[in-house]
C-alpha cells in the first residue's frame, strides 16, 4: 500500500522479459496514487505477480503479508469491497479480454459490464488442513468437504468464470459423483446452457453437471441478462469454440481430450491437478536404477530433494517431489517467508539462509514433498552442524528447487537413461494427455 505522495507507474512486463525490460522496455499499464493497493491480488492468490512497481522518486510503502490480506478481508467488509474494486478496476478487463466470448467486445461494453458482475469467494483458503486430516482417515467423501459452486439440475442463471483456484466437474453417477473434468483460472462453467435457453426459450434446460470448489477458488458470476445482452444479442451466430465440459450422453471425456477417467479421478481426488511442474515416472519404463536420486543428490551437494516414492496410478508414479504448485500452501505460516515464489521463472523456493528450520512447510505440504534435514557443516566430512543448547542437529527444510540454477533443467530428468521420468504440469490437461499417449 503506497503511504506517501510519489509518481508511481505499474507496468505490465511478461517475467521472462525483466532484463530486457530494466534496460528501459516498459509498457506503462497503470499509476498507482497515495492509498492505493498494489499487488494484493497475486499475495491473496499466491501467484507471481503480473506486474512490476517503479518508484519514480522516494516513496514510503506498508507492506502487508498476505496473511493478513487474507484475516482483513474475512473481518472486514470494508477492505473486502476495497479489494473487490480495486480487481474491477485493474484486472477484470484484462480477464475478460482473454475469454473468446469477451474479446470482440469494446472497451466501454467491457467496462460496463464490470460493473454487473459478482465476485465470490467459495470454500476454505487453508483448504489444505482439512484435505490432510481426510487423507490419513482414508474417507472418500469428498464431496462433503467441496463447496457447490453450481449444481446439476439448478437453472443457470449466470455464466461462471474462474478467477484462481480450482473447481470440479462432475455428475450424479449412482450414489455418488463421477469426475467429468477439473477447471482452473481463465476457464468458465455453464456458457453451453445459456447459449441452448438463449436459443430456445421454451425448452430451457438445467445446468448439465455440478461445479464444486476443489479447496477453495475465486468465481465471477455473470447474469444471464448480462451474458445475452452483451454476448449473444451482439452476435446471433455465436457458437463457444471448445467444449467445457463432456456431453452426457457419451463416455466421458476431459475436455475434448481423451484421458483414462480412472486417472482423472485419482488426479483430483489427490488433489495433484495443483502441480504445475509433478515428476511423473513411467513404471513400465523405471528400471529401479536410481540414477535419477543420483542425478539429483550430485547437483545438490550430496543432498538428493525428492524420494522416488508416491502414489501410483494406472502405470505411472508421482514421485515424491514438490510440484511447483497453482496455489502453494506450504507458504502459508511460514515466519519468515523464506519459502517463496523465484521472481525469474515462478518456482517454489526455498531460502536457506531465512529457514529457521521451524517444519511449518513440510507440515503444511498436503503433498509430504517437502523434507527436513540436518544442516551439513563440513561438504567433506559430513559433518552435522548441532544446536549448543540441545547438541542436536540443527534441520532445515529441503525439497525440490527444479534446478534453477542448473542450465541443463531438471537433473533427475536428464540422469534417467530410460527416458521414464518427465516433470508435467497436472493443471494443463492437454500436457499431461501429451505425455500419458506419447509412452
Amino acid at each position: 500500500m503506497l503511504g506517501t505522495p510519489a509518481n508511481i507507474c505499474s507496468c505490465r512486463i511478461p517475467m521472462p522479459s525483466l532484463t530486457s525490460a530494466k534496460a528501459g522496455e516498459y509498457e506503462l499499464v497503470n499509476t498507482i496514487c497515495p492509498g492505493e493497493l498494489v499487488g494484493e491480488l497475486s499475495a491473496l492468490g499466491r501467484t507471481p505477480r503480473t506486474a512490476t512497481i517503479l518508484a519514480t522518486k522516494s516513496a514510503r510503502v506498508l507492506e502487508i503479508r498476505w496473511q493478513g490480506l487474507r484475516d482483513l478481508r474475512s473481518s472486514s467488509s470494508i477492505f473486502k469491497n476495497l479489494t473487490d474494486a480495486t480487481y474491477r478496476e485493474r484486472a477484470l478487463d484484462m480477464h475478460l479480454r482473454h475469454i473468446d466470448a469477451f474479446s470482440k467486445l469494446d472497451d466501454a461494453d467491457r467496462e460496463r459490464l464490470a460493473e454487473k458482475v459478482e465476485l465470490r469467494t467459495i470454500g476454505d483458503f487453508n483448504w489444505h488442513m482439512s484435505f490432510i486430516d481426510l487423507m490419513k482417515e482414508g474417507s472418500d467423501a469428498r464431496d462433503e468437504i467441496e463447496p457447490i459452486v453450481a449444481e446439476e439440475g439448478q437453472y443457470p442463471d449466470a455464466l461462471i468464470l474462474i478467477r484462481s483456484g480450482f473447481a470440479r466437474i462432475s455428475r450424479e453417477y449412482h450414489h455418488g459423483q463421477r469426475t467429468v473434468s477439473y477447471l482452473g483460472k481463465g476457464a468458465h462453467f455453464g456458457l453451453d446452457e445459456l447459449l441452448h435457453n438463449y436459443h430456445n426459450p421454451d425448452d430451457e434446460i438445467c445446468f448439465r453437471h455440478s461445479l464444486r470448489a476443489i479447496g477453495y477458488v475465486d468465481v465471477i458470476f455473470i447474469p444471464r441478462e448480462v451474458v445475452y445482452e452483451y454476448i449473444f444479442d451482439k452476435d446471433a451466430s455465436f457458437k463457444p469454440q471448445a467444449p467445457q465440459a463432456a456431453d452426457t450422453h457419451k463416455e466421458l471425456r476431459t475436455f475434448d481430450i481423451n484421458v483414462d477417467q480412472m486417472v482423472v479421478e485419482e488426479l483430483v481426488a489427490q488433489r495433484t491437478i495443483n502441480g504445475t511442474a509433478a515428476m511423473l515416472i513411467d513404471m513400465d519404463r523405471c528400471t529401479r536404477c536410481d540414477d535419477c536420486v543420483r542425478g539429483c543428490a550430485n547437483a545438490h551437494n550430496g543432498n538428493p530433494r525428492f524420494v522416488r516414492h508416491g502414489p501410483i496410478i494406472d502405470n505411472f508414479m508421482i514421485a515424491n517431489a514438490c510440484m511447483h504448485c497453482n496455489d502453494p500452501v506450504c507458504m502459508i505460516g511460514c515466519p519468515t517467508g523464506a519459502i517463496q515464489r523465484n521472481l525469474g521463472g515462478g518456482e517454489v523456493i526455498i531460502n536457506d539462509l531465512t529457514c529457521i528450520g521451524c517444519s511449518v512447510c513440510a507440515n503444511s505440504c498436503p503433498y509430504d514433498n517437502i523434507r527436513m534435514v540436518n544442516v551439513i557443516a563440513d561438504e567433506d566430512s559430513y559433518e552435522y552442524v548441532s544446536d549448543p543448547a540441545t547438541q542436536r542437529p540443527v534441520q532445515k527444510a529441503t525439497k525440490c528447487d527444479l534446478c534453477v540454477d542448473q542450465l541443463g533443467g531438471p537433473a533427475c530428468v536428464n540422469a534417467c537413461p530410460h527416458d521414464a521420468l518427465k516433470r508435467v504440469n497436472l493443471s494443463d490437461v492437454p500436457s499431461l494427455e501429451a505425455w500419458l499417449n506419447e509412452r
